[in-house]
């Protein structure tokens, strides 16, 4: 994911967090908030809750490749912020892209998709 992708500083999560809107599933909890014309950013809280580093950073991998896949359909502009939960340790990459989709397409940040164009990976 390259960097420019990326909320890397405290300050910026802290914006998202207060100033931002938000809604939550079974796995995940999203905050997003506009910040510009282009561009699209990504930021992944967990804590240590969810499980051992090797745990978490691979929910955290997950979740950069089901950004990765869906990049070209997330409305541009916004800076997001995923709260991964519990609930999501152990889930395989399409259960977690699924849950991704699901929670972009509730705030609108993902215009309805037609489930037969979704792409799968065999």
């Amino acid at each position: 994911m390259r960097k420019e992708a990326r909320i890397t500083s405290g300050k910026d999560y802290k914006d998202v967090y207060l100033n931002g809107k938000s809604a939550a599933n079974k796995y995940l909890v999203v905050y997003f908030l506009k910040k510009r014309e282009r561009g699209l950013r990504l930021g992944i809280s967990i804590s240590r809750k969810v499980g051992s580093a090797v745990i978490r950073n691979r929910i955290k991998r997950l979740l950069r490749e089901a950004f990765r896949h869906n990049e070209a359909e997330i409305k541009q502009g916004y800076d997001i912020v995923f709260i991964v939960r519990q609930p999501i340790k152990g889930k395989s990459f399409h259960e977690v892209e699924k849950a991704f989709i699901d929670i972009l397409l509730r705030v609108g940040l993902i215009e309805k998709r037609d489930e037969t164009t979704s792409d799968s990976i065999d």
